[in-house]
């Protein structure tokens, strides 16, 4: 408690009334950041990128990630193995590794926090449940051993990329739960709202909510001491105050600068700008149900219709990389193809083929925030070219996606992001369409937009329990050519993860996902 004290009364010196341009101690990393989306620190219910970046500072799983995705790096556990028949994953603890409260991982920590996970039951839960949907499929097998078992045959990608989710696949010490739980709460949720209870590189000394994140380094973490004693998330909703705050040396590093201030930090001496394209989507959908857009050569002809060029350059700044398929860049999987452009005359012609030369009205559904709005106004621009009038309605997002899910739309302008580091968590979405069950991978985009095409969604069943990465990556290919040629969406680009470094600032490594970036490796020159 005293050591506690002693950190939250430095961060209140430094940085709750700061004096614009005073130098950050070198211990300590000061990150800006909107943490307003942040409810919960209670692993089990983290679903949100900003919530999972502080949990991956504060916890860690069987496996991690580092730089990319393609091959999942030992955490607590230092090898595992699968079954013969890629059912059952047995994982090899590693000895020695402590809580922060002193308390060993073992076994038992990893099998009690994957049954807490199940038995709370929160919504993120679905990530780990649609292959371990039992604490009778995790079993201690010694002291340093567990095997689980998976509802299906999973490829070694597969199965790492649903392992290294933060939050839910969290280990979590069980002393610390038991000694925290009441009557009313058995697992100790309420408690770990506001405390951690983990083996990550850093410790939780303080969360205010709208305020800040403050940790500190744990100096017997299992893989080294942090170099960075003390790690700050501050609280700087507004992007511009961010800037400001990066610019007087009040943070180090800012989280959410916008395009333009990004530019700006280019060329500006004692700045390196650093980038990578971000597991997000966003995309123009067309609604096969609602006439014309069950030709497809309708949708070929808005497809190559749009400017995606003004799209990535005008409205978003520059922030943003072309990107066609439904996997984003840095997700083994991702077909680069980019076939579509603005070509006028080919999108008269397709209508033409398709049985409209003069057009026809439709409508586009938008939510009334940037930059959807701009780039639905642009897409109408586009579409009145060749003949297309589209009249735009803006709703707020409880409407739209009321509207969405109840498939009554025709055009409307939307966005995705990953779940987790594997292919499966978006060809599902996308791609698996026939299937008339109502659990959620299978009634969603494409189910959303009546898409339908069994031998797709037959594609996809079959990728799942496919244990051969290659064939499996090479699967995903083939199913996203498909909805590139023929699919109900025009995807028009991946947002980059974009970052104005200040040259002291060393060993920060950027990710696709702003949920996986890890701190303990960051220090000052």
């Amino acid at each position: 408690m005293f050591r506690r004290m002693i950190v939250i009364a430095a961060f209140l010196a430094l940085v709750v009334m700061p004096v614009w341009g005073q130098v950050i101690p070198r211990d300590t990393l000061v990150v800006g950041m909107d943490l307003g989306i942040i409810v919960d620190l209670d692993p089990a219910r983290v679903y949100e990128t900003t919530t999972n970046l502080v949990i991956e500072q504060l916890y860690d799983n069987l496996v991690d990630f580092e730089g990319t995705f393609d091959v999942a790096k030992p955490a607590l556990a230092e090898r595992w193995e699968a079954s013969s028949d890629g059912l059952t994953w047995t994982f090899h603890i590693r000895q020695g590794v402590k809580f922060h409260s002193g308390n060993e991982v073992t076994a038992d920590a990893v099998v009690f926090s994957f049954t807490r996970a199940l038995a709370l039951d929160f919504a993120p839960i679905w990530m780990l449940d649609q292959y371990v949907p039992s604490a009778e499929n995790v079993q201690k097998v010694d002291d340093y051993t567990v095997a689980i078992t998976f509802t299906a045959p999973l490829s070694e990608g597969l199965m790492t990329a649903v392992m290294g989710v933060q939050g839910i696949c969290a280990v979590i010490d069980p002393s610390v739960v038991e000694e925290n739980k009441t009557a009313d709460d058995p697992w100790a949720n309420k408690w770990l709202q506001f405390h951690d209870a983990g083996s990550g590189p850093y410790e939780l000394i303080e969360w205010s909510p709208n305020d800040r994140v403050v940790m500190e380094g744990f100096d017997n973490y299992w893989d080294g001491a942090p170099k960075t004693k003390n790690l700050i998330f501050l609280d700087i909703p507004e992007r511009a105050q961010q800037r400001v705050a990066l610019e007087n040396g009040t943070i180090d590093l800012a989280w959410n600068l916008l395009p333009e201030a990004i530019d700006e930090f280019r060329d500006r001496e004692g700045f390196d700008v650093v980038e990578v394209a971000g597991w997000a989507i966003t995309y123009l959908c067309m609604n096969v149900g609602q006439e014309p857009f069950g030709n497809p050569l309708v949708r070929k002809a808005i497809k190559y219709a749009i400017d995606y060029d003004a799209i990535i350059n005008g409205i978003m700044r520059g922030g943003a990389v072309m990107g066609q398929t439904f996997i984003p860049t840095g997700i083994p999987g991702h077909l680069d193809a980019t076939p579509y452009h603005k070509d006028v005359e080919r999108a008269k012609d397709l209508l033409t083929q398709a049985g409209y030369p003069d057009g026809f009205s439709t409508q586009i559904i938008c939510q009334p925030t940037s930059p959807r709005r701009d780039i639905a106004i642009q897409i109408q621009q586009d579409l009145a070219e060749v003949g297309i009038e589209a009249e735009i309605t803006q709703l707020i997002s409880a409407q739209l996606y009321t509207l969405y899910r109840a498939q009554s739309h025709k055009l409307l302008v939307g966005g995705w992001g990953v779940d987790y580091s594997h292919g499966d968590s978006l060809v599902k979405p996308f791609a698996h369409c026939c299937s008339t069950g109502s659990d959620a991978p299978v009634r969603q985009l494409a189910w959303r937009n009546m898409y339908s095409n069994c031998d797709l969604t037959a594609l996809v069943d079959a990728t799942e329990s496919e244990l051969d990465e290659a064939k499996k990556i090479e699967m995903y290919k083939e199913i996203q050519q498909t909805i590139l040629d023929d699919g109900p969406f025009a995807i028009t680009h991946y947002p980059l993860n974009q970052y104005a470094v200040p040259e002291y600032l060393k060993g920060f490594v950027p990710m696709n996902s702003d949920s996986y970036p890890e701190f303990c490796g960051v220090y000052k020159e």
